[in-house]
C-alpha cells in the first residue's frame, strides 16, 4: 500500500522550512517512530518520524530545500498510519537521481522570467488582469534587491542604527556601561528578514494562482521555452513573455579582482567577523552606503572614487555635504583616482594600488569591496533566438515607452534594458508591461523616479537637480531648511542635514527636491506628489502639517520658496 509522507505540522505558526537532515534514503526499511529528516525553521527544529512499517520508495527533496506545509515529499511503500496517506495515484516520477524529471507541457498568457521586484510584481499584475500566468527564476523570489542588496542591506543599516543609538544613549540620559557587537547575529537577523520576505512573496504566488518554476529557461523559439529541475522538464508556450533577467556587479578588470578577499555587494552581506580594514573601490551609492555601515561598525575604511566627487548624480552642495559627514566619521576618501592592481601580502593583508595626480599610491586593506556599478544580464539568455534586440549602447534591451521589444510579444523590465536600475522602477515597469499587454497605454516618466540612498544621514531625492536645470536653461529659486531648525530633529537628536526644495521662477512649481537627514528617504514621497501633481506653490503651504513632525520641514521650505519661512530665514 502506498503511503505519502505530508508536511501536516510545522513549528509555531511557520508555513514554511528548511530541510535539515535526512536520515534515511531511497530503498531503506523503516518502522513506525524512525527519524525520516528534520525541519528547521525560525521558531525551531522539528524531527519527522514514520508511522508506517515499509519501504522508503521515494524521496522528493533535498536537505537545504525549502517546503511548505501540505507539500508532499515522499512515499512509503507500507501500512498506513497517522502521518500518512493512502494514495491511489500513479508513483511520482522523481527521487534522488533514480528517475527522469516529469516532461510537461504548460500553455499560459504571461511567462516571466525572473522573480525580482520587476518579475513578481508584473505576476501578480498579470494574474489579477486574469492572465494564467508562469514565473520562472533560477535562484530565489525576491531577485538580487530582497536576497542580495536592498533589504539585507537596510537591515544592517537599521542594526547599525541601534548601535549608534547606544554609542549615543546617555544624551537622552541613559548609561549603557557595556555592549558587544556580533556581526554573525546583524547577519543572521538580516536573514531572518530576508527569509520572512521570500516567504511572504512565495505565498502571493500561491494566493494569486501563479505557476512558479525553478530553473534556468531556455530559449526554444520566440513563443516558447524550455525549464528543467530534478522535478520537471518543462516546455512553456506564452502568449506574452516579460524578460526580467536582472543585472550582477560589475569587477573592473584589474590584476587582483579575482582574490578571495575581494569582495561584491553580495558577499560582503554574508561576514560574520568584522574587518579591521576595509578598501571600497567606488564612491557611488552601494559603496557610500557599505562605508558609512561599516565604518559605525569600528572598521578602518578607505573610498577609493574614481570620478572627482562621491555619489556624483546629486548637487554638489548635497556632496560636499556628504563627504564632509563622511570624513567627520573617519571615512578616508581619494576622488580622481584609479584603482590599478590588487596583490596578496605575505601577512595575508591587500595591497590595493591606485593612481592619483599621476603618482602611484598604496593601500593595505583587510577586505575589499568592489562596488563599481552593475551590468545588464545580457548573456543570461539567447536573445537573437527571440529576436530581440539591444540598445544603442548595447549595454541592455531596447524597449519602447510600454516595455516592449523588438520582438511584439516580448517585454523587457528592470535592470535588463539598463534604463534606471533600481527595485523600484523594475516593479512599475512591470506593471506598465502587464497593462499594456491588456490595452492599457501608461508610460512611466523617468523624470520623477524617486532615489533612496542608505548612507548616514541618508538621502531621498526626486526630480531635477541644479545642474540639470542649468543643462535645460530653466531659472528656478532654491530652498533649505535646517534639520537643525526641525523640533522633532532636536527632540530626536538627529539635527544633521536638511531638505532642499528647487521651484520653477516662471511658474512656481516645484521641480526638485533633496532630503538629507532622518527618514529622508521616507519624506521624499511628499515631495514627489507635488512635483507630480504640479501643485503651485501658493496651494502647496496652505496644507496643515502636524507638529511635532519632520515632514512640517518640508512646508517650512515650501515657505521660504516664497520668502515667508517661519522658522528659518
Amino acid at each position: 500500500m502506498e503511503c505519502k509522507i505530508i508536511i501536516d505540522k510545522l513549528s509555531g505558526h511557520d508555513t514554511k522550512a528548511k530541510v535539515g537532515k535526512i536520515s534515511k534514503k531511497v530503498g531503506d526499511k523503516v518502522q513506525v517512530g524512525d527519524i525520516l529528516f528534520s525541519l528547521e525553521s525560525g521558531k525551531g527544529n522539528l524531527n519527522y518520524k514514520s508511522n508506517v512499517n515499509g519501504i522508503l520508495t521515494e524521496f522528493l527533496v533535498e536537505e537545504g530545500q525549502t517546503v511548505s506545509k501540505n507539500d508532499i515529499v515522499g512515499i512509503i511503500e507500507g501500512e498506513k498510519g497517522e502521518e500518512a496517506e493512502k494514495t491511489k495515484a500513479p508513483k511520482s516520477k522523481y527521487s534522488f537521481g533514480i528517475t527522469k524529471p516529469k516532461k510537461e507541457e504548460i500553455a499560459c498568457d504571461l511567462l516571466v522570467i525572473g522573480g525580482g521586484p520587476g518579475g513578481y510584481v508584473a505576476a501578480i499584475r498579470g494574474a489579477q488582469m486574469g492572465m494564467k500566468t508562469v514565473l520562472v527564476e533560477k535562484d530565489h523570489l525576491g531577485g538580487t534587491c530582497l536576497n542580495y542588496g536592498c533589504i539585507p542591506t537596510k537591515s544592517m543599516t537599521q542594526s547599525v542604527h541601534v548601535l549608534e543609538n547606544i554609542k549615543n544613549a546617555d544624551v537622552f540620559g541613559i548609561n549603557v556601561n557595556d555592549y558587544r557587537v556580533s556581526l554573525s547575529k546583524i547577519i543572521e537577523r538580516k536573514d531572518q528578514v530576508v527569509e520572512t520576505l521570500v516567504s511572504g512573496i512565495d505565498q502571493l504566488m500561491q494566493s494569486n494562482n501563479i505557476r512558479v518554476i525553478k530553473g534556468n529557461a531556455v530559449v526554444i523559439d520566440e513563443n516558447t521555452f524550455g525549464v528543467k529541475n530534478k522535478k520537471i522538464d518543462a516546455t512553456i508556450s506564452a502568449k506574452n513573455t516579460i524578460l526580467a533577467l536582472g543585472s550582477s556587479a560589475c569587477l573592473i578588470p584589474i590584476e587582483g579582482a579575482d582574490l578571495p578577499n575581494v569582495l561584491t555587494s553580495k558577499e560582503i552581506l554574508s561576514l560574520t567577523e568584522i574587518p579591521k580594514t576595509l578598501t571600497i573601490i567606488g564612491g557611488g551609492v552601494i559603496g557610500m552606503e557599505f562605508a558609512f555601515i561599516y565604518r559605525a561598525l569600528g572598521v578602518d575604511v578607505t573610498v577609493v572614487e574614481f570620478n572627482s566627487q562621491i555619489l556624483p548624480n546629486l548637487d554638489t552642495d548635497i556632496i560636499d555635504y556628504m563627504t564632509s559627514i563622511a570624513e567627520e566619521k573617519g571615512i578616508k576618501i581619494y576622488v580622481n583616482s584609479c584603482a590599478d592592481s590588487i596583490h596578496e601580502s605575505v601577512n595575508d593583508q591587500l595591497v590595493i594600488t591606485f593612481m592619483k595626480d599621476g603618482k602611484k599610491h598604496y593601500i593595505n586593506s583587510e577586505k575589499v569591496l568592489m562596488s563599481v556599478g552593475r551590468k545588464a544580464n545580457l548573456n543570461s539568455m539567447e536573445l537573437e533566438k527571440l529576436n530581440v534586440a539591444l540598445n544603442e549602447k548595447k549595454n541592455g534591451i531596447a524597449v519602447n515607452d510600454y516595455m516592449q521589444t523588438s520582438s511584439p510579444s516580448i517585454y523587457a523590465i528592470g535592470d535588463v534594458t539598463n534604463i534606471v536600475q533600481l527595485a523600484h522602477v523594475a516593479s512599475h515597469q512591470g506593471l506598465v508591461a502587464v497593462d499594456h499587454m491588456n490595452g492599457i497605454k501608461e508610460k512611466t516618466n523617468y523624470d520623477l523616479v524617486p532615489s533612496a540612498i542608505f548612507t548616514s544621514p541618508e538621502i531621498g531625492h526626486v526630480g531635477l537637480t541644479e545642474k540639470e536645470a542649468a543643462t535645460r536653461n530653466i531659472e528656478i529659486k532654491v530652498a533649505k531648511f535646517p534639520m537643525l531648525a526641525s523640533g522633532k530633529a532636536l527632540a530626536m537628536n538627529e539635527t544633521e542635514g536638511f531638505i532642499k526644495l528647487i521651484a520653477d521662477q516662471a511658474n512656481d512649481i516645484v521641480l526638485g527636491g533633496t532630503i538629507v537627514g532622518a527618514h529622508g528617504t521616507d519624506m521624499i514621497a511628499t515631495v514627489t506628489n507635488l512635483i507630480q501633481q504640479k501643485v503651485k506653490i501658493d496651494e502647496a503651504i496652505k496644507v496643515i502639517y502636524a507638529h511635532p513632525t519632520l515632514s512640517e520641514g518640508i512646508h517650512e521650505a515650501l515657505l521660504m520658496l516664497k520668502n515667508r519661512g517661519i522658522h528659518f530665514g
